[in-house]
C-alpha cells in the first residue's frame, strides 16, 4: 500500500514551489490587467476633463460672439439715430435761415457740421484713404440708406 504521508512528505516541498511559482505568474498577469484597467480609467477622465473644457470655450466663444453681435446692433441703431439727428439739425438750420430771409434779418452764422457718416482715413482704418469721397457711398458709408442734406428742395 502506498503510505501517504511519505509521499506528502517527499512532494509537498516541489508542489509548494511549483504552487508559489504559478501564483506568481497570476498575481503578475493579475496586477498588468489592474494596471491597464487604471491607465485606461485615467484616459477617460482625461477624455471627459477636455471634453468640459471644450464645452466651457465653446459656449464662452458663443456668449462673446451673441455680446459682440448685440453690440453691432446697438451701434447700428446708434448710428441710425444719429443719422436721424444730423438731418433734424441740418433741417433746423435751412428752417431758420428761411425764417431770417423772409424777415429780412441778417442769417445766422452757425458752424460747420462734420461729414456724416465720419470719412474714415488711411490710418484709422489701415486701408486707401476715402478722404474727399461722397460719405453715402463706398466703403466710407456706415449707414444703410444715402440722406439728403437739401431739404429746400424737399418742399
Amino acid at each position: 500500500m502506498i503510505d501517504i504521508s511519505a509521499l506528502w512528505g517527499a512532494w509537498s516541498g516541489p508542489l509548494w514551489a511549483a504552487g508559489g511559482a504559478i501564483g506568481a505568474v497570476v498575481r503578475a498577469r493579475l496586477q498588468r490587467a489592474r494596471d491597464q484597467i487604471d491607465a485606461t480609467a485615467q484616459a477617460l477622465a482625461i477624455v471627459e476633463a477636455s471634453k468640459k473644457t471644450i464645452a466651457q470655450l465653446t459656449a464662452s466663444a458663443e456668449r462673446s460672439l451673441a455680446f459682440e453681435m448685440a453690440a453691432r446692433v446697438r451701434d447700428a441703431s446708434s448710428l441710425d439715430a444719429l443719422a436721424d439727428l444730423h438731418v433734424l439739425a441740418i433741417s433746423a438750420r435751412l428752417r431758420c435761415h428761411d425764417v431770417e430771409f423772409r424777415a429780412g434779418l441778417p442769417l445766422t452764422a452757425f458752424p460747420p457740421f462734420p461729414t456724416f457718416p465720419a470719412i474714415k482715413t488711411a490710418r484709422a482704418c489701415g486701408a486707401e484713404s476715402t478722404v474727399g469721397a461722397n460719405p453715402t457711398e463706398g466703403p466710407g458709408n456706415i449707414t444703410s440708406a444715402p440722406y439728403k442734406t437739401d431739404l429746400h428742395e424737399a418742399r
